[in-house]
């Protein structure tokens, strides 16, 4: 029955969605699926959720083991002790030997056990999709109405009050991993408005009115175009181990990797619900997944809509490998990642829209404010960045929604037809 599920899902999407991109077919029709067919699978795509949910097919449930919601959050991944969620996985043992080093290649770099990571840098793109906690979708308080960078005292508190998916998925300013305070800083402002900066980890710089040499660079960067730093200012937090050893070669890591868990069970169900006109149902299932991540305000059945289920699905399963899929089973990569580029503008309006332009990954650089004598000394302002290394825009092609048949395949087999636009 679980198995059921996922398929059934990309028959029934690309049945309903198929249609809006009539460039995507074949006229023998060796490609597609009649829209006719759409609530048939999604019918028993439903069914097959269903199932589980009830406890007719295996005995799952949302995580639920901490009461800090992040923490829990990011649990999920790395617990394998009784994980109700887990429905398949692929495992690793350190008995064995099977280990892994994506917590090597992704850690906070100072401190780290082999002074290694940063490989996947999070984007201020996804960091804003994630609600309040009231389930409203803003962007993060950066600049006031006049423009004016608005101050924190703490470098975490402009993350205060959201989402709790979004720390339990990214190391933010101020948060800490394996007891440590990550320590990201792009630069000292000073009170004209001056940025001092620098080239590596943990540089010292002296500047007007400091006494002698002092830090200007955190030790976790970001130093722009610097490997191993947090380009974009945020560390990913999704399946780090947090156990000793985890982050160096020597012993690395075991941590499973999460193919198939109970929350995308409930959205799948969710969507499926959605789209045959059953938007209670629907409701209830996305509240169950929302209310875990510490969202107060529930949907009503009027609130459910494709964008909803979309932004739900993002957030819930970010760098679990499901959102390039779903745009793809949605028809909507060509015109998400349509190759033009992005302006600051475009990252701070419609945070939750999934069908926005989304080319290019931006960042969110902190500044600790250098004014002694002052209130606001030592507070912190940031500022949206897109990143030098980010030269391009991300395009997907019409014929990227099926993949190439190769030219030695064709030949053994004149009967098959190249698929479209290839």
């Amino acid at each position: 029955m679980q198995c059921k599920v996922g398929p059934l899902y990309t028959l029934s999407s690309i049945a309903k969605y198929g249609s809006g991109t009539p460039q995507v077919s074949l006229p023998g029709g060796e490609v597609g699926i009649p829209a006719s067919r759409a609530d048939g699978y999604y019918q028993t795509a439903l069914d097959a959720a269903q199932a589980i949910i009830n406890g007719e097919a295996g005995a799952y449930s949302l995580y639920m083991k901490k009461p800090e919601l992040s923490e829990n959050f990011a649990s999920i991944f790395y617990d394998k002790s009784n994980n109700p969620e887990a429905i398949f996985v692929e495992d690793y043992m350190l008995q064995s030997g099977k280990v892994h080093g994506f917590t090597i290649a992704n850690q906070p770099r100072y401190g780290a056990e082999e002074e290694e990571g940063g490989r996947i840098n999070p984007s201020l793109n996804l960091v804003q999709s994630f609600e309040t906690i009231e389930g409203e979708c803003k962007p993060l308080p950066i600049k006031d109405a006049s423009g004016n960078f608005i101050e924190y005292e703490e470098p975490e508190d402009l993350f205060a009050g959201r989402d709790a998916r979004l720390q339990g998925t990214v190391i933010v300013p101020g948060s800490t991993f394996k007891g440590r305070e990550v320590d990201i800083m792009a630069g000292i402002l000073l009170p004209g408005g001056e940025i001092v900066s620098g080239d590596a980890r943990g540089q010292q710089k002296e500047f007007p009115g400091s006494n002698g040499q002092e830090k200007v660079v955190g030790f976790d960067g970001p130093v722009d175009g610097l490997e191993h730093t947090a380009q974009t200012k945020f560390y990913l937090r999704k399946y780090l181990d947090p156990k000793a050893g985890s982050g160096q070669r020597g012993v690395q890591s075991d941590v499973w990797f999460i193919r198939y868990r109970y929350a995308e069970v409930l959205l799948n169900a969710a969507e499926a619900a959605f789209e045959l006109g059953q938007t209670g149902i629907a409701a209830d299932y996305m509240n169950q997944v929302r209310s875990r991540a510490g969202i107060i305000t529930e949907l009503t059945p009027g609130d459910i809509n494709f964008d909803r289920i979309a932004h739900e699905r993002y957030v819930e399963f970010a760098f679990e490998g499901l959102y390039f899929f779903d745009l793809k089973r949605w028809r909507l990569a060509h015109t998400v990642l349509d190759g033009t580029a992005m302006s600051e503008g475009d990252v701070v309006e419609d945070v939750c829209d999934p069908t926005d332009k989304n080319t290019q990954p931006y960042g969110l650089w902190p500044y600790k404010i250098y004014n002694p004598g002052s209130e606001d000394h030592e507070d912190w302002v940031y500022d949206i960045v897109l990143p030098s290394r980010v030269t391009g825009a991300y395009r997907f092609r019409l014929g990227n929604y099926y993949s190439e048949i190769g030219q030695d395949i064709l030949n053994n087999n004149p009967l098959i037809v190249r698929n479209p636009n290839q």
